[in-house]
């Protein structure tokens, strides 16, 4: 039968399948399907209502090999034309241009904006890490996200850029106690001189007191050697007072607008090329479109309706899903044309710069003295951090009392030596957060964290440099991509209704 004929002529015309990782030549695929479907429903149409003018004028069958996909009447009318202006027409694959580059600016916006979940009043029917609402609403898709994007960008950087106590081995102690020492030596006196009148008031307001500021002069002399030993202590003991990756979760949690800056100031470059190829490769399928739906529209007019939708929604979708590629793809310097040309990804061809610009951000943002010690302190693991410098202060308070401390034992009593002690531990670790920072301007050049990690970013081979970055958002590059799909098909009922239902 025709239709049987029809079929198989389609199935001859059909482009032959292949793996799915051969993604160049699933780019007209969706086009194609379309234009022979269209096509083929029309002619089919033909057959059924009248016999007569599609097989010939006496309305006997023609031989299978006569037959085609357009009948005479079919091509008839495409030699006569459309009632349509032309110049609607010719407007098709610039219009399509401006959807492919709208979309893929929209898209990119609502990767990284609003930064909260919009509306406030429907968050409750946010999934969980998700950008969208089940009752309608939206959050930028890094923001959304940032927490376990931060995660995986955390686990990646300290297996592959960063050893977390290695850097803490490049803290001198002494330079550290001597960064520290204007703030910590005040603090240690007044402790010295409260936990003495509080635990030994009598013996303490009897000394002279030249005595009392010897005794606390004497104190303050090993007061260097103790912050050393606590450095020393956390350099061995960091990863069990340290938790980093708990730490940068939180951070990007509470500051998604620092996230969003280090995505956008690190892939600038990268994201005016997917805003630019959405017009490029949206003019060339607007021409492909313009072509399909010229022929649709004079033969079978009533199913060139949905014809811009659906290519709206191509357009958009493969524009984002081809400048993804572009970004990302190849992974290795990869010569064509006889080496004429050679392609890779654009985000790897600027390894040097994406990794100096990553690096500096992780500093700046991130990993500096200043959050790894908050998060010591104040952090999940605060209690561990506590008992590391509680040890060493109970330490230090036995050592400053040297040969004096059977004789303070004695004067005072073990239970009162005692509690003397844990208070001077007690209250140096209350002290400590007032004290530290005026050493985080030491500790960021000593820790080197900024060059450690450009260095290493630097010399990472294109395919562990590109498993750095592009896993922290590669499952959500989907919902970019579908995004632009549907603002494409938007704009294409819109310009359906507005240019040609008319017409």
């Amino acid at each position: 039968s025709a239709e049987v004929t029809i079929e198989s002529q389609a199935r001859r015309r059909a482009p032959p399948t292949r793996s799915r990782r051969s993604g160049g030549a699933m780019l007209f695929l969706p086009m194609v399907t379309s234009a022979l479907v269209a096509s083929a429903v029309g002619a089919h149409r033909k057959m059924l209502d009248g016999g007569e003018d599609f097989f010939g004028g006496d309305g006997s069958a023609r031989s299978q090999h006569d037959r085609s996909l357009l009948g005479s009447s079919d091509l008839a009318a495409l030699e006569a034309g459309s009632g349509t202006h032309f110049a609607l027409y010719i407007i098709i694959p610039f219009v399509s241009a401006i959807v492919g580059y709208a979309t893929n600016v929209v898209a990119l916006k609502m990767t990284f904006y609003p930064l909260e979940f919009t509306p406030a009043a429907l968050k409750f029917a946010q999934p969980k890490g998700q950008p969208f609402g089940l009752l309608g609403g939206w959050q930028g898709i890094i923001p959304a996200k940032a927490g376990k994007m931060a995660a995986i960008l955390c686990d990646l950087m300290t297996s592959k850029l960063l050893d977390v106590k290695e850097m803490f081995g490049k803290i001198h102690p002494k330079r550290f106690a001597e960064a520290l020492a204007p703030e910590m030596a005040p603090a240690m006196h007044r402790i010295i001189e409260d936990v003495a009148r509080k635990e030994a008031p009598e013996f303490w307001e009897g000394l002279p007191v030249y005595v009392q500021a010897a005794l606390v002069k004497e104190a303050m002399a090993g007061a260097p050697e103790f912050l050393a030993d606590v450095i020393e202590d956390l350099q061995n003991h960091v990863y069990e007072v340290l938790d980093l990756k708990a730490m940068v979760v939180k951070l990007c949690e509470a500051n998604k607008q620092d996230v969003v800056r280090m995505f956008q100031e690190v892939g600038e470059s990268e994201f005016r090329i997917i805003e630019n190829s959405g017009a490029y490769f949206g003019f060339l399928f607007g021409v492909v479109q313009m072509c399909v739906f010229y022929v649709v529209d004079v033969l079978e007019p009533s199913y060139s309706g949905p014809l811009l939708p659906v290519f709206g929604f191509i357009t958009g979708y493969l524009t984002n899903w081809v400048a993804l590629k572009l970004i990302f793809r190849p992974i290795h310097p990869t010569p064509v044309l006889c080496g004429l040309f050679v392609l890779q990804g654009a985000f790897l061809r600027r390894q040097k710069e994406v990794s100096e610009k990553f690096s500096k951000l992780n500093v700046e943002l991130f990993c500096n003295a200043k959050n790894l010690w908050e998060e010591m302190m104040h952090g999940r693991l605060r209690e561990d951090f506590g008992e590391l410098v509680m040890r060493n202060t109970r330490h230090f308070t036995d050592v400053t009392l040297g040969p004096a401390k059977p004789i303070a034992t004695l004067v005072l009593g073990p239970e009162a030596y005692g509690r003397m002690r844990e208070h001077i531990a007690e209250q140096l670790v209350r002290e400590l957060p007032k004290c530290v920072p005026c050493s985080y301007t030491y500790q960021d050049g000593a820790l080197e964290v900024e060059n450690t990690v450009c260095v290493a970013m630097k010399g990472l081979p294109p395919d562990e440099f590109e498993g750095v970055l592009h896993p922290v958002f590669e499952e959500d590059e989907i919902k970019l991509i579908v995004i632009g799909g549907c603002l494409g098909a938007l704009v294409g009922v819109a310009q359906y209704l507005l240019v040609f239902s008319s017409s």
